[in-house]
């Protein structure tokens, strides 16, 4: 077990110390199972978060100032929002421990990580767990922020949309309104033009009529006296 601990410690896999391993210290497999099923967890897809828990955003139809999801965020820098306390020994290393140790057989692999766990004293399992824990619950509420802030977005967005859909269809109202009174003024105008129209047009023949019937008139009056003159005018010599 100590020619692996050197090699892990010349791998940098863990840190040197000069503690001395204990032969009767126990095996810990209920410690090395726990951090491989977190392990799995954490590859595992997020589950859906509850909605009592989803955080509300700003929905105000006119605010322009809604923040959505942000993204390619650390995990570092999450952890530092969410308030994860720095661990002396965190879960990210003993990752990379069980990484680098997959060439080995899963017993063989619990036993050197129990050893190692035993032999130095700078870190223990159940600070790993502990870190392991904060962290997944850090990137859970994580997610339920994420969660709320696009709920947040697509609330606002939707209640801009029917501000925007209800001017637009006010607007769209008062422009009916205006196109009717146009119409009807449309229509007036037509119709009064059409009155005067015809009016003038009856003027017109009623003139022309009355030309008619005084041309006649005057005509006949132009042919009496003619034939009157005759009867009276000596013939000219």
């Amino acid at each position: 077990m100590a020619s692996l601990k050197k090699i892990l410690e010349a791998a940098r896999l863990i840190e040197r110390t000069e503690a001395p391993v204990s032969d009767s210290a126990p095996t810990g497999d209920a410690d090395i199972d726990a951090i491989i099923r977190r392990a799995a967890q954490a590859e595992a897809p997020p589950p859906l978060p509850h909605a009592d828990d989803d955080a509300s955003g700003d929905t105000d139809a006119g605010a322009s100032d809604i923040v959505g999801v942000e993204e390619g965020l650390t995990f570092a820098d999450i952890y530092g929002r969410q308030g994860v306390a720095e661990a002396q020994f965190p879960v990210e290393r003993l990752l990379k421990l069980v990484d680098g140790l997959r060439a080995l057989d899963p017993t063989t692999r619990r036993a050197a990580i129990t050893a190692m766990d035993v032999a130095d004293e700078t870190w223990s399992m159940d600070d790993v767990l502990a870190d392991a824990d904060a962290k997944m619950a850090a990137l859970r509420g994580h997610q339920r922020q994420m969660q709320g802030a696009a709920d947040g977005v697509v609330q606002a967005n939707r209640e801009r949309v029917a501000a925007l859909e209800s001017s637009r269809d006010g607007r769209l109202t008062e422009l009916r309104q205006q196109i009717a009174a146009l119409e009807a003024q449309i229509q007036d105008a037509v119709g009064s033009t059409a009155a005067d129209v015809a009016k003038l047009q009856s003027e017109s023949e009623s003139n022309k009529a009355a030309l008619l019937r005084e041309t006649q008139r005057i005509d006949a009056h132009i042919l009496n006296l003619e034939e009157l003159v005759a009867q009276f005018r000596p013939p000219a010599k």
